[in-house]
C-alpha cells in the first residue's frame, strides 16, 4: 500500500528542506548502531529503520499507525534483520532491556504522555545503552514564527526537554539542527580538521537551534563515542537552491510588474480604469505578498 503525504509524517517522496532535516538525523544515528539491537520509535514510513538495518544487527520499527506499519512492512520488510510493530510509544509490548540503541526522531511533540514514553525507553534500553532523541524547539519553531503545526500536541523548549531527560538519563550530549543556505569551502587535500560557521563579517554565526538532537545514557562513558562535530547533509542536485532562485526571480519580476502598473494607475483615475485592470493589480499584489511571506 502507498502512503499519502498529509504533513503528519515525512515520506521519502517529499521535496525541499524537510528531506535533509529527516535524513540527517538517521544518518547521524547510523554511525552508532553497527552490530547493535536497535529500536526506532515512531518509525513512520519506515525509511529510517531500513537505513539503520543496513548497519545494525537488528532493527525494530514501532509506530502507532497501522497503515504506516503495513506500508513499511511491504516496502522494506524483506530484510531479515528488520521488522515493524504497531504500538503506542507509551506502551511497547517488548521485553525489558531488549535494545542497545533506541532512536526517536520528532516523536514527543505528537503526544502528551511524555513521562510514560520516557519510562518505556528506560525499560527497553539495555545496560550501557544509548538513546538518541530529536525534538523541535518550541520557542523557535512555533513561538517566534507564529506557525502552528496541526499535528503537534505538546512541543517543548530546551529547558523543558532537558528536565524531561534529566529524570531518566543523567548523561547527555546535545546537538542543534537547522536547515540553512550556506557556501561550502572544503579542502581537496584531505579530510577537514576543523569546522567554522561564519557570517559575511567574519564573526561566528551559528544559527538559533530549530531542533534539538540529544544523545542520552545512564552511564557517561557511553557518550565517549559521541564527537562534538559539525555535519552537513548536502543537496546533491541543488534542488532547494534552484527552487529558491526560481522563486526569487519570480518575486523580482512581480515587483517590477507592480511598479509598472502603479505608474499607469497614477496617470489614470480609478473611475476611468477598467475593472479588469484593477483586479489584475490586486492579483499581482496578492501573489507578491505570498512570495514575500
Amino acid at each position: 500500500m502507498a502512503l499519502t503525504f498529509t504533513g503528519e509524517r515525512f515520506l521519502p517522496t517529499c521535496e525541499g528542506e524537510m528531506v535533509y532535516e529527516h535524513w540527517h538525523r538517521y544518518l547521524f544515528a547510523r554511525e552508532h548502531v553497527a552490530g547493535k539491537r536497535v529500536l526506532d520509535v515512531a518509525s513512520g514510513e519506515g525509511y529510517g529503520s531500513a537505513l539503520l538495518a543496513e548497519w545494525a544487527n537488528s532493527v525494530t520499527g514501532v509506530d502507532i499507525s497501522s497503515d504506516a506499519v503495513r506500508h513499511a512492512g511491504e516496502r522494506y520488510g524483506s530484510a531479515a534483520n528488520l521488522k515493524y510493530l504497531c504500538a503506542s510509544c507509551a506502551r511497547i509490548p517488548l521485553p525489558d532491556a531488549s535494545f542497545d540503541v533506541i532512536v526517536s526522531f520528532e516523536t514527543i511533540e505528537h503526544m502528551t504522555e511524555h513521562e510514560a514514553f520516557m519510562a518505556e525507553v528506560e525499560r527497553l534500553l539495555a545496560p550501557g545503552g544509548l538513546f538518541i532523541i530529536s525534538s523541535p524547539n518550541r520557542v523557535e519553531y512555533t513561538d517566534r514564527t507564529g506557525y502552528k503545526n496541526e499535528f503537534h500536541v505538546k512541543e517543548l523548549d530546551g529547558p523543558e526537554l532537558r528536565a524531561l531527560l534529566n529524570a531518566h538519563f543523567p548523561a547527555q550530549h546535545w546537538f542543534a539542527q537547522r536547515p540553512c543556505f550556506h557556501s561550502m569551502l572544503w579542502s581537496l587535500e584531505g579530510p577537514a580538521v576543523e569546522a567554522r560557521v561564519l557570517a559575511v563579517d567574519g564573526v561566528d554565526a551559528y544559527p538559533v537551534e530549530l531542533y534539538y538532537l540529544v544523545c542520552c545514557a545512564k552511564d557517561a562513558s557511553v557518550l565517549e563515542a559521541i564527537v562534538p562535530a559539525l555535519s552537513l547533509v548536502a543537496d546533491r542536485h541543488h534542488s532547494v537552491y534552484q527552487e529558491w532562485s526560481r522563486t526569487y526571480a519570480e518575486n523580482r519580476q512581480l515587483t517590477e510588474k507592480v511598479a509598472m502598473l502603479e505608474k499607469r494607475l497614477e496617470a489614470t483615475s480609478v473611475e476611468e480604469a477598467p475593472s479588469v485592470f484593477r483586479l489584475f493589480n490586486r492579483l499581482v499584489r496578492s501573489v507578491l505578498n505570498f512570495f514575500k511571506s
